[in-house]
């Protein structure tokens, strides 16, 4: 038997920004949860490695989707600010 085993503990959190605060009210809403429970399942979510985050893709994974990327066909040249630059009709303006 550990020594905190069974002993409910308490956290402060200090200094919490205000826009941070207002995301938790949201998603602890969202879950129909207390601040205080939206913050457990956060901390255990975590713990456990499931905290949501798309996993990290690992260097391999990466330069074979930039290859796939740069593989795909061009089908413009013109910048964006370019082709909105032309009227309905498709004359420039």
């Amino acid at each position: 038997m550990s020594v905190n085993e069974g002993i409910l503990a308490d956290l402060t959190l200090r200094g919490l920004p205000d826009d941070l605060y207002r995301s938790l009210g949201r998603q602890d809403e969202a879950n129909h949860r207390s601040i205080d429970r939206e913050n457990i399942a956060i901390f255990e979510r975590t713990m456990k490695g499931e905290s949501g985050a798309k996993p990290r893709l690992s260097a391999a994974e990466i330069i074979e989707k930039a290859r796939r990327f740069a593989a795909r066909p061009v089908t413009d040249g013109r910048f964006v600010v370019d082709i909105l630059a032309y009227a309905e009709n498709g004359l420039p303006k």
